[in-house]
C-alpha cells in the first residue's frame, strides 16, 4: 500500500518526505522546504536514508495545502510503504575523481522507470560509481557498482610494475625479467586504477556495471547502460509476480533459489 504520510509515534502528527534529485536538490527547493518546515512543522527538516528531506509534526488536514506548495515550488512529495524505493546515488563522474559511471543520471532513469511502483515489499535501490562502494550497493536489494576491466596491450608494456604496485587486491603481477604480465580475473574487483596508473596506455580500462541482488553478484559485468536497466526491469517483475506479501527480495531467493532468477534476467 502506497501513502504520503508517515505516521509518527506522537498523536495527531505525521512526517512528509520529498524526493531528491539523486541526492541533489537546487538551493530554491531547500528555501521552499524550510518554508513549509517553519508553516506547517515545527521549523526542523529531518534526513532520511533514502537521501530525502522529511518534515516532521506535520498534521493531516494540512497535507492538501503542503501538496498544493510543493507543486508550485518544483517538489516531490515521496510515497511510503512496499513500494520501489527512491534510488540513492553518489555522484560519480559528475564530481568525483573516482567516479567512473555517472551514477546520478542511472539513479534517475531507474526512478524514472520503477519509482513509488506498489510491490509485494518494499524494494531499495542504490548506484556507486567506483569499488569504494560509498552508498553500500552490497546493503540494498538492487546494487549497481561501476567497473572497468582492465585489457592488457603487450605492446606498449614496458613490464615497471606500476600497475602491479596500485592494485588493491594484488590481482596483477610483473615479471619485468622474464617480461611477463598476468592478473587474476577472479581476484580483480574491477577498480580501474591499474589503468590510470599505466603511463604507457598497455592498458586500456573497458567501462561496465557490476550489479548486486539483496548482496549477490552473480552475474557477470554488464557491458552497456541499456542491459543493465533491461535486467533491473525484469528482476523488478519477477519479485513483483513471485514475492509473498511483505517478502524481501533476500527472503524470496532464498525460498525460491537463484537459477529461475537469473534465467529471467537474460
Amino acid at each position: 500500500m502506497k501513502t504520503f504520510l508517515a505516521r509518527q509515534r506522537q498523536d495527531g502528527f505525521f512526517a512528509i518526505r520529498f524526493k531528491s534529485s539523486a541526492g541533489q536538490f537546487t538551493a530554491a527547493q531547500l528555501l521552499a522546504i524550510h518554508e513549509l518546515s517553519e508553516t506547517f512543522g515545527k521549523g526542523v527538516i529531518n534526513l532520511t536514508s533514502r537521501q530525502e528531506l522529511s518534515i516532521p509534526f506535520v498534521r493531516q488536514e494540512d497535507f492538501d495545502a503542503i501538496k498544493e506548495f510543493s507543486t508550485a515550488h518544483g517538489l516531490e512529495i515521496s510515497p511510503i510503504g512496499t513500494i520501489f524505493k527512491q534510488v540513492t546515488s553518489c555522484q560519480g563522474t559528475q564530481s568525483c575523481p573516482a567516479g567512473i559511471i555517472n551514477s546520478p543520471s542511472i539513479a534517475r532513469e531507474l526512478d524514472r522507470r520503477h519509482g513509488g511502483r506498489e510491490l509485494p515489499n518494499k524494494i531499495t535501490c542504490s548506484v556507486t560509481g567506483c569499488p569504494n562502494n560509498c552508498m553500500k550497493v552490497d546493503a540494498n536489494d538492487i546494487g549497481i557498482k561501476g567497473a572497468v576491466e582492465p585489457q592488457f596491450i603487450v605492446a606498449n608494456c614496458i613490464y615497471c610494475g606500476a600497475c602491479a604496485r596500485v592494485c588493491p587486491v594484488g590481482a596483477i603481477a610483473v615479471d619485468r625479467k622474464e617480461k611477463v604480465w598476468t592478473i587474476d580475473r577472479l581476484k580483480c574487483i574491477n577498480c580501474g586504477r591499474c589503468v590510470k596508473a599505466c603511463r604507457k596506455s598497455a592498458l586500456r580500462g573497458e567501462v561496465g556495471y557490476k550489479i548486486y541482488f539483496a548482496g549477490n553478484d552473480f552475474l557477470p559485468m554488464i557491458r552497456d547502460e541499456q542491459t543493465l536497466y533491461k535486467i533491473v526491469d525484469a528482476a523488478v517483475k519477477y519479485f513483483a509476480e513471485h514475492a509473498k506479501t511483505r517478502e524481501r527480495l533476500s527472503k524470496m531467493l532464498a525460498r525460491l533459489g537463484v537459477e529461475d532468477f537469473k534465467e529471467q534476467l537474460q
